[in-house]
């Protein structure tokens, strides 16, 4: 039923309320932005990103003079979609002086709402226009001679004149362990550098330019002795780089936007800082993009949630149309909920960014970095459930291609893959606890807003993370998950007490539904979601023909 509605930002109940919130009064500017991508999310973008899905691209490794061009080659559809996303400024803004001046100190939670709306319509190119703010961002704040070089030209919001960013980070043997690189980099006579390895994982192919971590000669093993380097497509002089695109990968989701092996042949490329430091530069990147993740996997859930309440209004089983059945009911509110609690913690976390950014607030700076692998590994496993449980609403239609609901849940697999799997992200959250003593500040930042339904919640986390701070060290792996998940779950719980207590008799009884149907004491409890179906879900199904 995709493009049904007209503007997926006006009957958003919860983005519009949460925006409000967290922009205050700024958010009459910024109104105007969300509308007009929910616009755009809900018509042009959602058909062209169907075209782009049933078109992946191919890559033409030799001109038919026989010269090597490695050239990936798009179709149509997906460039008329970098012309909508990056024109719009969903990279560029940051550095518009008029944005600026508006949304600077609320620049993530715009960015994120923007991004969650698109996301909904095209999950492949959301992903290099990550990549691309990724890229900017890391040279704007660990190398200024490369950001006032290249700057301009990867916030461009003219297509011709952009050039995009990428992080060609993985390899065969490594996987995770990033400190196994072996891409080395060797420093030339004239002060410049080449690279020589392989990266098996690289998204956003075509992008002009990319960040490559790659191990110095004679630098330390492991991830200390790792340096970061800016590697272009092309040469100052116009020539081809060194680097060789292998294959094409043949992937399961995320088709529309490129993805390969590349290999480089001493390729050049543009130290970024210092050598010592490349590991950490890229671990502000990986940061970032993991928000970047939060917001599709929250984007994924809506957009599950959207087809199933549509279709369910339509379709009839045993002579009755299937959302009268108490069942489907529970399912689709459950759905509503589940998205908005995922939604409030990715803004949450992107008003904790802010918060750090531009106020200098060392506890948000914490807060931030204990948030984004909790919400990044919990709103990706919430995605793949979503997606799955559309399928089922819409029974055998929503297994056939025709239907978004196939797409959604092919992209929706890798959520969980990119930028961390959940065990590494839990890995991640002991590091925050132990060695960025982020803990207490999170527990804090809970306790701010949690009111008399969620502060038990807040007391058994608390005495959770005690148990397993006072663990052995192979205890800690054991708990980590887990307490990742409470503390996911605790998050989201406080947030929705916290919006329902300056809301209405909807957002109130959404948190009966949360606390209700994640109670640990009970076992599948769902009277009270199959009762509140007209309640949480009739002001969108209304709007369903």
């Amino acid at each position: 039923m995709a493009g049904v509605e007209t503007n997926w930002f006006e009957d958003d109940v919860a983005l519009r309320e949460a925006a409000a919130r967290l922009l205050g009064k700024r958010y009459a500017a910024a109104e105007p932005y969300l509308r007009e991508m929910g616009r755009l999310a809900a018509g042009p973008l959602d058909t062209l990103a169907r075209e782009a899905d049933a078109n992946p691209p191919v890559l033409v490794p030799y001109d038919r003079e026989g010269t090597r061009i490695d050239e990936i080659r798009h179709h149509p559809s997906y460039r008329e979609m970098e012309r909508i996303a990056y024109g719009f400024g969903l990279v560029g803004l940051k550095r518009d002086e008029r944005f600026l001046a508006s949304f600077g100190p609320y620049r993530a939670v715009l960015k994120f709402s923007l991004g969650y709306l698109f996301s909904q319509a095209e999950a492949g190119l959301y992903c290099p226009v990550c990549l691309t703010d990724g890229t900017l961002f890391v040279l704007d704040r660990h190398d200024p001679e490369l950001a006032r070089r290249f700057g301009p030209r990867l916030a461009a919001m003219d297509r011709d004149g952009l050039q995009q960013g990428a992080m060609f980070l993985t390899e065969i043997q490594g996987g995770s362990d990033v400190g196994a690189t072996l891409t080395a980099a060797r420093r030339e006579a004239d002060g410049t550098w080449r690279l020589t390895g392989e990266k098996w994982f690289c998204s956003n192919a075509s992008a002009e330019l990319a960040l490559v971590l790659a191990r110095p000669e004679g630098a330390p093993p492991g991830t200390r002795g790792l340096a970061l380097f800016l590697v272009p497509r092309t040469r100052p002089d116009g020539t081809r780089n060194s680097l060789v695109v292998r294959r094409l990968k043949d992937k399961l989701g995320t088709r529309s936007m490129a993805t390969a092996e590349i290999g480089f042949e001493g390729a050049l490329g543009y130290l970024v800082g210092r050598a010592d430091k490349g590991f950490a530069y890229m671990t502000d990147m990986l940061n970032l993009s993991r928000l970047y993740n939060a917001a599709a996997s929250a984007a994924c859930l809506r957009r599950a949630y959207r087809e199933a309440t549509l279709r369910a209004r339509t379709r009839e089983a045993f002579g009755e149309r299937i959302d009268r059945y108490p069942l489907v009911r529970r399912t689709l509110v459950r759905m509503a909920v589940e998205a908005e609690a995922n939604l409030l913690a990715v803004l949450d976390a992107a008003a904790a960014t802010d918060a750090a950014e531009f106020e200098k607030d060392e506890r948000a700076d914490l807060v931030a970095r204990l948030l984004t692998p909790v919400v990044k590994a919990y709103t990706a496993e919430c995605a793949i459930r979503a997606a799955s449980q559309a399928l089922e609403i819409l029974g055998g239609n929503g297994y056939v291609e025709e239907w978004v609901t196939p797409r959604l849940f092919r992209d929706a697999q890798v959520l969980p893959i990119w930028e961390g799997t959940a065990n590494i992200l839990s890995l991640d959250l002991l590091r925050a606890i132990f060695r960025e003593r982020a803990w207490p500040p999170f527990l804090s930042h809970l306790a701010a807003r949690a009111g008399e339904r969620t502060k038990g919640l807040v007391d058994r986390l608390a005495a959770a993370g005690d148990s397993v701070l006072s663990a052995s060290e192979a205890e800690r792996a054991l708990l980590c998950r887990s307490l990742l998940e409470r503390a996911a779950r605790t998050h989201q719980a406080v947030l929705l007490e916290d919006r329902a207590r300056a809301a209405g008799e909807r957002e109130a009884r959404v948190l009966e539904i949360y606390l209700d149907e994640w109670s640990e004491e009970r076992f599948s409890p769902g009277r009270l979601a199959a009762l509140s179906y007209e309640t949480v879900c009739g002001e969108e199904i209304s709007r369903a023909p």
